[in-house]
């Protein structure tokens, strides 16, 4: 699901609210993710999950120097986890 999609998905649920304020909502909620991912700052979305920043020693071949790289860890709430598990039960039968 891409950024336009989930403007459609709420678009079709809130009918009444004009399309372009949705997408500066979802723009604006995603803006401020990023930057406090930016900042450092760890995200926890109750039954969502939680993202935070990693840095990762990433050593350089041949030198003796590490460098860091930053990547962004996801851990999924209970509810995804929930949902992901009660989805695989029914994908088996």
């Amino acid at each position: 699901m891409r950024k336009p999609d989930i403007v459609k998905e709420l678009k079709k649920k809130y009918s009444y609210i004009d399309e372009r304020n949705i997408k500066k909502v979802v723009d604006g909620i995603f803006n401020t993710m990023i930057e406090a991912l930016v900042n450092g700052e760890r995200i926890e979305i109750r039954n969502l999950g939680s993202f935070r920043v990693l840095k990762r020693k990433k050593p350089l071949k041949g030198k003796r120097r590490i460098s860091y790289s930053k990547t962004i860890l996801f851990k999924p709430g209970k509810v995804i986890k929930t949902a992901l598990k009660n989805a695989g039960e029914r994908d088996e039968t």
